[in-house]
C-alpha cells in the first residue's frame, strides 16, 4: 500500500468505480449480490495500481517513505563506484587501494573483502546506474546522497587528480540523485587545489595515515564550500555556515552506522575549516 495522501485519494476513487461497475455488472447478468462483485473489482484495481506504482515510482517516487538501510546503501555505493571507475576507462591501482583502505577501516577486513568481491562482480555486470540514482533520489535522504557524492569524489581523487570524465560522471550522478549544483560544487571544492586526507586512508600524493589534514589554496575555495559569495555580508556568511552545518552534521547519517558517520565528519570538519578561514580573513568574531 502507498503511504501518501495521493494513494488514499486513489483508493476512494477506486471504491466509487468498483461500486458503479458492480451494480452495472449485476444488473446486466441479473445477479442479486452486487456488493461481492464490487469488492472483487476494488481489489483488482488496487493490485494493478500498486504494481504500476512500484514500477513507475508514483506518489512522489516514494513507495515506502523510509531511509536507506546500511546494506542497501553499500550496494548503491558499489554500483556508483563502478560507474566512476569506468568513466575514464581505467581501473587504477590507487582507486583499488582507496576502496580497500576505506572499507577495511570502516567495515573491518572481512566485510571489506566481501565488498571488494561484490564490486568485482558489479564491474562485470550491466547495471542501470540511472535507475539506481533515481531510486536514491526518492528513497534516501539528502544527507545520504551528499555522503555518496563526497565518497565518489574521494574515489576519483585517489590518484591525486580529478579526471574530467570522472567529474562529469559524478556530476551526472549527483543531478540524477537530486543534489543541487551548489552542494555539488561545495563538495568538489574539497578536492580541488590541493590534497585532502583524513584517518587511515588518503587522497592525493603526499598524504600520510592518521590524523586529518585540510589544505585550501585560495579563499574562493572556502566560499564555494560554504555556498556563499565572497561579496556576502558577515551575517550572510554566518547564516550560510549554520545552514550548512545542519545539512552536513554527522548525526544525520548515524543510522547507517559508525563507519558512514566518520565519512560525514570529514565534510563537517572541512566546512568548519573553511568558515574559520573566512572569519580570519574578515576579522570576524
Amino acid at each position: 500500500m502507498f503511504s501518501c495522501s495521493g494513494g488514499c485519494f486513489a483508493y476512494f476513487i477506486f471504491a466509487l468505480i468498483a461500486n458503479f461497475l458492480g451494480d452495472f455488472i449485476a444488473e446486466i447478468f441479473n445477479i442479486e449480490h452486487s456488493f461481492v462483485i464490487s469488492i472483487l473489482i476494488f481489489i483488482i484495481l488496487i493490485c494493478v495500481y500498486n504494481a504500476l506504482g512500484k514500477s513507475r515510482n508514483w506518489c512522489g517516487g516514494r513507495v515506502h517513505a523510509q531511509r536507506y538501510q546500511r546494506s542497501d546503501f553499500l550496494e548503491s555505493l558499489l554500483i556508483l563506484s563502478s560507474a566512476v571507475i569506468k568513466a575514464d576507462g581505467h581501473f587504477k591501482r590507487s582507486e583499488l587501494d582507496y576502496l580497500r583502505a576505506y572499507f577495511t577501516q570502516n567495515l573491518g577486513s572481512v566485510a571489506a573483502q566481501r565488498a571488494l568481491q561484490r564490486l568485482q562482480e558489479i564491474m562485470n555486470e550491466d547495471h542501470d546506474v540511472d535507475a539506481v540514482c533515481r531510486n536514491l533520489h526518492y528513497s534516501s535522504t539528502i544527507h545520504e546522497r551528499l555522503l555518496i557524492v563526497q565518497f565518489l569524489f574521494g574515489l576519483a581523487y585517489a590518484d591525486g587528480e580529478l579526471h574530467p570524465l570522472e567529474v562529469a560522471e559524478i556530476k551526472r550522478v549527483a543531478i540524477l540523485m537530486g543534489v543541487s549544483q551548489g552542494d555539488f560544487e561545495s563538495i568538489k571544492s574539497m578536492y580541488t587545489g590541493g590534497y585532502y586526507q583524513s584517518g587511515g586512508y588518503s587522497s592525493g600524493s603526499g598524504g600520510s595515515s592518521g590524523g586529518s589534514t585540510f589544505r585550501s589554496h585560495t579563499l574562493d575555495d572556502d566560499y564555494r564550500i560554504l555556498e556563499v559569495s565572497p561579496d556576502a555580508s558577515d551575517d550572510e556568511v554566518k547564516k550560510a555556515y549554520r545552514n550548512m552545518a545542519k545539512k552536513y552534521h554527522p548525526d544525520r547519517v548515524a543510522h547507517l552506522g559508525e563507519e558512514m558517520r566518520k565519512q560525514a565528519e570529514q565534510k563537517f570538519a572541512r566546512l568548519s575549516d573553511a568558515y574559520d578561514n573566512i572569519k580570519r580573513s574578515r576579522g570576524m568574531n
